[in-house]
């Protein structure tokens, strides 16, 4: 493995002498790069009060504590000699002190950051429940505009991104414009009331006039930014809160959005940085504009997201193929792109003859500019500082260091936006370059001689080169730039591995090869988006030929990435292994480099145990992230997930297997699953015994679709006439389970399910619907079950509602005592009185969403005298029913698991 060779041998040079270990090039480290030592001390200042949050007055103190223990040490009696113990003690102790006052320094630094988010006084009036508001605030960022689609209910409520779906950009599609705002007073009953904090606002249609200062009223619902419902979602807190965001708010219409004087009337009182931004924003939305007006429609997203890192109009299945091949990163404005503008600029700076200095004056004007129309989000930044240092060291003919660069980018960065090194986009960028940086020559020049002897052997090996015959150069290059990209490609896959398993669970062996195919096509679709942009504010009537270019190769690529996708083997969805087994693998990496040189390369050899600790660790994580949650011995689970008004039953019999009764919810467009596998992941789940799907609603089975392609699904259980519907949702679920040969089972009352082998479906009983549909709609004829468990009972009725109430209370009735899912999502229509009265259930679960947390609905549930529990007020639901008729029931929300 020869990366990892170069990876653990750089910056080192041990030797054994007599016994001892010479260090020379790891005691030059600070010396050659003191960034680089400065930023490992920063980012461990960050991150000790990021796990040990303290006041800033603390870090503070112990920033004095540093100075004056310096002037204690500087002080001290000296020792006559400079080369005795005690001189390099006290030298020691002031280098320790300067590293101990960073630090806390960078420490305090978080801290402030976090006392300036936390000072917020809107933080204060909110709850989790939106309600309706009037609010005056400020547009603080530049406007995004993103394709408005029916999406789930969750997603409009816990995400900080808007809903896109659409390809086509026409201006009678609708559109969201997301705003982000600094909010000056916002209604409390009669009163506006002075507010401060950042709010992100979701407007249901286009309002692109708006800019950063503009004076604005908006009239909607607005509500904090809620915590995860069930186990395993991400904390959309953490995402809202490096971004220095309060609460979230949604408006209906553009007549809902008012432009107050003050604001874009008043340019005059702006001050000179609003200005500024006003004008960039005005010719980011312009260079929005010229992409979408010359790519060809089913390229636009595509073809926005690589020049202007404007992601707002990739759909999600273009989204999610990125994520499995390995290619977002492409999309994600970074050094490629500005490599890119330097040699456009550098060419243009030729042709109109500029003198090395104004050559160089373009070229940084040029890529602020481009930093500053993409956003100027950290990885831009990050590379902008890198070529900017790049470019000075030139001019200046100065030595460089790219490692010192990198880490002057990752300074800057910590100090500016602190929270933001926290964001798993900022850590594989950093992680990227630095492993980019670590595989290739770190240093311009030799730093022992043995370097220099190899450097000289590949100029002989130039020199045999040239001597060939053309083809064979050509071929001999093409070898050689085909072995170093995948090189590179490898070792960045290798070390980004164990962050993106975590964060995306995903791992995709793929990308190694797709990243090198893409990358060329990449360069030359990026260079003729950009060209467009140019020809469209200049040359409009031209604008048409690079945009067409463009769109060829971003077809070309998108059809790369489509194949990628479906190429078996390709990626693998799996749970996350645990976090410190993530801190594991980068802590060991750093120890491994240390120890590997001590090693001898007698006998094993050191790229074995390279490859042997490699396939080790991936090897535990994967025991660690598949390993099934505990379940005690004979009790039956079952976990109502919190997906809106929808239905998504998790059910464990044991340890080892895994169910589903019902997967969907209202408004899921997009087929997909993402609340359901978040919850799945969390128990170690890969594989689904079975599925349940009570009856042919979209909200119990639209999530079929996405769940197929992260797990393997043993078969799916239906009542019958279940597929003799129509309906683009129902032909959906049909394809994904003929294209994954999932085994389909009808059954009906008085059935057992004995197909599937599995010993605990002898306790499940169908009670409803008879073989002979009966006179009714789908809900009628609701697929219900009674799962016994000891004493007790759980019983799943769907949307069961009349006539079907009336067969389901004619028949036996269960104990009393168990558990009920309210049928139809709690519905005041679903005849209630009958049904409890005939189950007499001691807790009752409500699936379903706001309109299901109305006290109404708990009033009807409750009038028997049991407990009722919603998941849109309490999140996911988990019921444990013991062999010894033991029953537990947690509410997510009030005690996560």
């Amino acid at each position: 493995m020869p990366f990892i060779d170069r990876i653990f041998s750089f910056g080192f040079d041990f030797r054994m002498r007599q016994g001892s270990l010479s260090t020379r090039h790891l005691t030059e480290l600070p010396s050659r790069q003191p960034l680089t030592m400065f930023a490992a001390t920063g980012l461990a200042g960050l991150t000790l009060n990021h796990v040990w949050p303290q006041p800033t007055r603390w870090w503070l103190s112990a920033m004095i504590a540093m100075v004056v223990l310096w002037f204690l040490v500087w002080f001290s009696p000296k020792p006559a000699k400079l080369s005795s113990p005690g001189n390099r003690l006290r030298t020691r102790c002031r280098t320790a002190c300067w590293f101990g006052f960073l630090l806390f320094a960078f420490a305090g630094r978080h801290a402030l950051d976090e006392q300036q988010y936390a000072s917020a006084t809107i933080r204060e009036v909110l709850t989790n429940e939106e309600e309706p508001t009037v609010m005056i605030a400020v547009v603080d960022e530049p406007v995004r505009l993103q394709r408005d689609a029916l999406e789930n209910t969750v997603a409009r409520t816990s995400g900080l991104d808007g809903i896109r779906d659409s390809n086509a950009y026409d201006r009678k599609v609708q559109y969201q414009t997301r705003l982000v705002v600094c909010v000056r007073t916002m209604r409390r009953g009669t009163r506006d009331v002075p507010i401060t904090g950042r709010v992100m606002v979701m407007v249901d249609a286009e309002r692109e006039d708006l800019r950063p200062g503009d004076l604005v009223e908006l009239y909607g619902r607005i509500a904090a930014i809620p915590p995860p419902s069930n186990p395993g979602e991400t904390d959309q807190r953490i995402a809202a809160r490096r971004q220095n965001i309060h609460a979230r708010m949604r408006v209906g219409s553009t007549d809902q959005v008012q432009l107050l004087p003050g604001g874009d009337n008043e340019r005059e009182s702006l001050a000179w940085d609003v200005t500024l931004q006003r004008w960039l924003a005005d010719r980011a939305a312009s260079a929005r504009d010229t992409i979408l007006n010359q790519i060809e429609p089913s390229q636009r997203g595509l073809a926005l997201a690589l020049t202007l890192g404007q992601r707002d109009f990739l759909d999600r299945t273009t989204n999610e193929r990125l994520l499995v091949t390995g290619t977002a990163h492409l999309l994600s404005v970074s050094g490629l792109h500005l490599g890119i503008i330097v040699l456009l600029t550098g060419a243009v700076a030729g042709l109109l003859r500029l003198p090395i200095a104004g050559s160089v004056t373009l070229i940084v004007v040029v890529m602020l500019f481009y930093v500053a129309i993409t956003g100027a989000r950290p990885p831009v930044t990050r590379a902008a500082i890198l070529m900017s240092t790049v470019i000075l060291a030139r001019l200046l003919a100065r030595p460089h260091h790219p490692l010192n660069s990198l880490s002057l980018a990752a300074i800057i960065l910590m100090l500016w936006m602190p929270a933001e090194i926290f964001g798993i986009g900022v850590q594989l960028s950093f992680l990227a370059v630095a492993t980019l940086l670590l595989c290739g020559r770190p240093f311009s020049s030799a730093l022992t001689p043995a370097a220099e002897t190899i450097r000289v052997e590949e100029r002989f090996d130039e020199l045999a080169q040239q001597s060939q015959t053309a083809w064979r150069r050509v071929l001999t290059f093409a070898t050689s730039w085909t072995g170093r990209v995948l090189w590179y490609s490898g070792a960045v896959t290798l070390m980004a591995l164990p962050l993106v398993w975590s964060q995306f669970h995903v791992v995709s062996p793929i990308s190694v090869i797709v990243n090198v195919m893409l990358s060329p096509l990449m360069a030359l679709a990026l260079s003729a988006g950009v060209m467009t942009i140019l020809a469209g504010w200049w040359f409009p009537s031209v604008a048409w030929i690079p945009g067409g270019v463009c769109g060829k190769l971003l077809s070309i690529m998108q059809w790369m990435i489509d194949s990628a996708t479906n190429l078996p083997g390709g990626h693998f969805w799996l749970p996350s292994p645990p976090t410190s087994w993530i801190v594991v693998f980068y802590l060991g990496l750093v120890a491994w480099a240390a120890v590997r040189p001590m090693v001898s390369s007698q006998g094993i050899r050191r790229g074995v145990i390279d490859a042997g600790l490699l396939v080790s660790w991936i090897g535990i994580a994967f025991g660690l992230a598949t390993y099934p949650a505990e379940l005690p011995e004979q009790t039956l689970e079952a976990t109502f997930v919190d997906v809106g008004h929808g239905t998504a039953t998790i059910l464990r019999p044991n340890q080892n297997e895994v169910w589903l009764y019902d997967c969907g919810w209202m408004g899921n467009a997009n087929a997909t699953s993402r609340n359901i596998e978040d919850a799945l992941w969390s128990l170690g789940a890969t594989h689904i015994d079975g599925i349940f799907l009570s009856h042919a609603d979209t909200d119990h089975f639209n999530a079929l679709p996405g769940l197929a392609k992260r797990f393997s699904i043993g078969v799916v259980v239906v009542p019958p006439g279940f597929f003799d519907g129509e309906g683009f949702a129902l032909a959906q679920a049909s394809e994904t389970i003929r294209q994954h040969r999932i085994p389909v089972l009808e059954i009906h009352r008085g059935q057992r399910i004995r197909q599937t082998g599995s010993s605990w479906l002898d306790q499940i009983e169908v009670l409803h619907p008879p073989e002979t549909r009966i006179e009714g709609n789908d809900n009628a004829n609701s697929l219900v079950l009674r799962i016994d468990s000891g004493d007790r009972v759980l019983l799943l009725p769907g949307d069961l509602e009349p006539p079907g109430t009336a067969v389901l209370t004619n028949a036996p009735r269960p104990p009393p005592g168990g558990v009920m899912m309210a049928p139809h999502h709690g519905s005041l229509r679903m005849d209630a009185e009958a049904v409890l009265q005939w189950a007499r259930p001691l807790e009752t679960i409500v699936s379903g969403g706001q309109r299901a947390a109305k006290p109404e609905v708990t009033e009807m549930l409750s009038a028997a005298g049991g407990g009722v529990h919603v998941t849109s007020r309490e999140g996911a639901i988990r019921v444990r029913m013991g062999g010894d008729g033991g029953l537990k029931i947690r509410a997510f929300s009030q005690q996560p698991w």
